[in-house]
């Protein structure tokens, strides 16, 4: 009968030396995209405003609300483009936003972020886009690139605030992610 003693404590052993094993984390990869920071200023980073149309470089994500396209240009802003004739399709306006990734819309309000803030914007006159309000410090701040897997250039707090990154050529950057 003691056999069956020695089981579960033979099992509990083996439970416990098995949850003390981590594997060990992937080594950086000595090839593929390398990133660079992108600073503003900390005072720049919270203005908003409404700018003549602009070329759209890198595309984000796009929203549709009624016969407008808003497209977001990642880490710069929004492009308001009237697409009420999908075959020729009109740049209206483009939102300068700093650090912008994300946008929704409801009504005529634009919810979007603005690298730590959460800004509401009043997009009724996609020509005169107005702040309606600003949550500050809404977002945690990411002082490293949303990709993973990839080497990028260390931030450097003193150079200001991050508003993007980007892919550039660097020799031997020293942080992963």
């Amino acid at each position: 009968m003691h056999v069956y003693l020695r089981i579960p404590s033979l099992l509990l052993v083996w439970l416990l030396m098995d949850g003390c094993w981590r594997p060990a984390p992937p080594e950086p990869p000595t090839s593929g995209d390398i990133y660079r920071p992108v600073y503003a200023p900390a005072a720049a980073i919270r203005i908003v405003q409404t700018l003549p149309p602009q070329p759209l470089q890198n595309a984000g994500k796009i929203y549709i609300k009624d016969q407008y396209l808003f497209i977001n240009e990642v880490g710069r802003g929004i492009h308001v483009v009237d697409n009420r004739n999908p075959a020729k399709p009109m740049q209206l306006s483009f939102i300068s936003i700093p650090g912008n990734q994300e946008l929704a819309i409801k009504d005529s309000i634009l919810y979007a972020d603005n690298v730590l803030d959460l800004v509401a914007l009043n997009v009724a006159n996609p020509a005169n886009v107005r702040v309606v309000r600003r949550i500050e410090n809404a977002f945690p701040y990411a002082s490293y690139p949303l990709a993973t897997n990839v080497r990028f250039e260390c931030p450097d707090p003193t150079r200001g605030v991050i508003v993007r990154w980007e892919k550039a050529a660097i020799d031997n950057p020293q942080c992963f992610r």
